[in-house]
């Protein structure tokens, strides 16, 4: 589908404008150097593509040498975990016998145990007595440490309640001062006269008059700067307007002719591409699907063994 209108910003238009305009520039710079004697860089050309070409087939043999690399990584490793599953099978067998000694091992050795236990149980029975006269040295010296507690406590309340009355009267006190200055007299109605001045000595010194004339001067200035600024942004955006519409312009004529040359290049490409050759795969390749199905072959082996 030809012509699908699309809705550009100005942003947009600009940088596509500005990369049409560098491509007509590059285009007459070459035909000024083909005017000029200068060779047809379209062989430099072909020899770099096929150039490239070679360096895409080098990089997709790479990537699949490693795809079939990972795969032969995977088969080593399913192989090795089956070795270690038939070596911990060996342990197995020998842990138990071990086992069993242990065992008889531990059985002697807890009848042991069990008559130290007897005699341990002797001893705690005779310590008894003494333990009892230790508790009751032990509730003596915490009632001693409650007493001493409670009476710090009631130092600590003490001051607490002597900070807080002081706070208290001062709070009055400042209450009373308040009230004293509100009790003056003061002077409600006071005459202002617009037209003098402050009396400080002053140079630039002005009455509320004067002020006020000069507020007026600075807004209708300020209003006249405004609408002259005003009618500038207007012809800058009337001109940014027609300097897109000629951007668009422009654009179309380029898009228009980069479609009829794509089109012939696409002919011209599937012409050349007629007869394809099959690519030949790369010896690394070959020889890393050989190992794998080798491994694959051991596996599948030892797993019959298993």
């Amino acid at each position: 589908i030809d012509n699908i209108p699309i809705k550009l910003n100005a942003a947009a238009i600009l940088r596509e404008g500005a990369l049409y305009q560098r491509k007509m520039e590059q285009e007459l710079k070459r035909i000024e150097n083909l005017l000029q004697g200068a060779g047809d860089p379209s062989e430099f050309l072909e020899w770099q593509k096929q150039m490239r070409g070679k360096d895409l087939e080098e990089q997709l043999a790479e990537i699949e040498c490693r795809r079939l690399q990972g795969k032969l990584s995977h088969e080593e490793a399913v192989l090795a975990h089956q070795n270690v599953i038939q070596e911990n099978k060996k342990k197995a067998d020998l842990m138990r016998e071990e086992k069993a000694e242990l065992m008889h091992q531990y059985a002697e050795k807890r009848l042991q145990e069990q008559k130290e236990v007897r005699e341990l149980v002797k001893q705690v029975v005779e310590g008894h007595k003494n333990a009892k006269q230790a508790k009751i040295k032990l509730q003596k010296y915490k009632q001693q440490i409650v007493q001493e507690v409670c009476e710090e406590n009631r130092e600590l309340l003490r001051q607490a309640l002597e900070e807080e009355e002081e706070k208290l009267r001062k709070r009055y006190e400042l209450i009373q001062q308040i009230r004293a200055i509100e009790s003056l007299p003061s002077l409600r109605h006071k005459f202002v006269d617009l037209t003098e001045t402050g009396g400080h000595g002053l140079i630039c010194e002005m009455s509320i008059v004067e002020l006020r004339e000069r507020l007026a001067l600075l807004r209708e200035a300020q209003k006249a700067a405004e609408e002259e600024k005003r009618d500038q942004i207007i012809h800058e955006k009337q001109a940014k307007e027609q300097l897109l519409l000629d951007k668009l312009d422009q654009i179309s004529l380029f898009r228009a002719e980069l479609g009829r040359a794509a089109a012939l290049k696409q002919e011209e490409k599937k012409r050349k591409s007629q007869s394809g050759e099959r690519p030949v795969k790369d010896e690394r390749v070959l020889n890393l699907q050989k190992k794998i199905i080798e491994k694959a072959m051991e596996r599948k082996k030892q797993a019959g063994l298993l």
